[in-house]
């Protein structure tokens, strides 16, 4: 199965949830959130992102999300250019327990640079400190695999 098809169902999937489940809240909590990336390719250093994430409360632990933002990995030789990219994913948000959650994502990486678009798809678990600020660590491929640590500040 090709990636448009996976992306696809994917979306819809995540559509079709927000319709036919009976929302918790109405209003959408909004956070913003600076990432370190850890990648896992030889090819990159390291990597700096940002990602703004709406989230939508479905039942008491469980909430759908649309997120969007730019993410950079640094080359380790100079001859190759950043791989910067716009992701575009949604996803759901299980509690675990009210400061505990499980997140996973799907989408698609917009590349700059040459890169095209390739599918994203990743997951991760956080800690909820309060109800303004939490800290996660997530696993994602985005064309390269890497590792995000991020701390989100609820606006």
């Amino acid at each position: 199965m090709n990636t448009k098809k996976l992306l696809m169902i994917g979306l819809v999937g995540v559509i079709c949830m927000c319709f036919t489940v009976k929302t918790y809240a109405q209003s959408a909590k909004v956070t913003l959130s600076p990432e370190l990336l850890i990648p896992f390719s030889k090819a990159y250093n390291v990597g700096i992102g940002g990602i703004l994430e709406a989230e939508w409360p479905v039942e008491k632990k469980l909430g759908v999300s649309l997120a969007t933002g730019v993410e950079t990995l640094f080359p380790k030789y100079d001859w190759q250019s950043n791989y910067t990219f716009l992701p575009l994913k949604g996803g759901v948000k299980y509690f675990i327990d009210p400061k505990v959650f499980v997140n996973f994502n799907m989408g698609a990486a917009i590349g700059f640079n040459g890169y095209g678009t390739h599918f994203l798809v990743g997951g991760g678990l956080g800690y909820k400190f309060n109800n303004r600020i939490d800290a996660g660590f997530r696993v994602e491929d985005a064309g390269t695999s890497y590792a995000a640590l991020r701390v989100g500040f609820r606006l």
